[in-house]
């Protein structure tokens, strides 16, 4: 009988056990996400003047249709362009964005995170800091483009306040596609 019990029992504690280890380490799974992810915002440093050159290499890493160096070179030559590229504290390019600003507005003309790095907060970041930015400079609002079938750009965009004010079809050819216009005022 006691062998019976003790049968009965054993599934039911390592059932208990498991789920207790389950329950313990996604806690400690989440801390550790999280502080690494303050860690890595720490170690992220902003660029305001990059070269064409190393605006031109992240952006072949983050789009399938980028701008090349001598599209840079050209856009740099305007006076409403700028553009910040986030690099480690070694000097690697993990993110990047160019506007104009044509006062009172700001347009984002393109903003990527290294395919290795999305997910970690870097282009909300580099939102927040845009628009702390545009606020101290007394811009009142900020324009873009988006693919309509981006749905990761559009779901930050939307969460950070930008709302839709129009459509261009077939603005995009590669891949093809609408662009939905966004706007938020600061």
């Amino acid at each position: 009988m006691l062998k019976t019990i003790a049968k009965q029992i054993k599934p039911i504690l390592i059932f208990n056990l498991l789920l207790a280890y389950k329950l313990f380490f996604k806690k400690t799974l989440n801390k550790l996400m999280n502080s690494s992810s303050d860690f890595l915002r720490k170690e992220i440093l902003f660029s305001l003047h990059p070269s064409a050159k190393k605006l031109s290499e992240i952006d072949i890493l983050c789009f399938i249709s980028s701008w090349s160096e001598q599209d840079y070179i050209e856009m740099q030559k305007g006076a409403f362009f700028k553009s910040w590229l986030l690099e480690t504290s070694k000097s690697f390019s993990v993110g990047f964005l160019v506007f104009n600003i044509i006062y009172p507005e700001l347009e984002i003309l393109r903003i990527g995170i290294h395919p290795e790095w999305r997910r970690s907060g870097l282009a909300e970041l580099m939102i927040d800091r845009l628009e702390l930015s545009s606020k101290k400079k007394n811009l009142i609002s900020i324009i873009l483009d988006v693919h309509i079938d981006n749905k990761p750009a559009l779901s930050l965009y939307r969460k950070k306040g930008y709302k839709d004010i129009g459509t261009r079809k077939n603005y995009f050819k590669n891949p093809l596609g609408d662009a939905l216009l966004l706007k938020k005022f600061l």
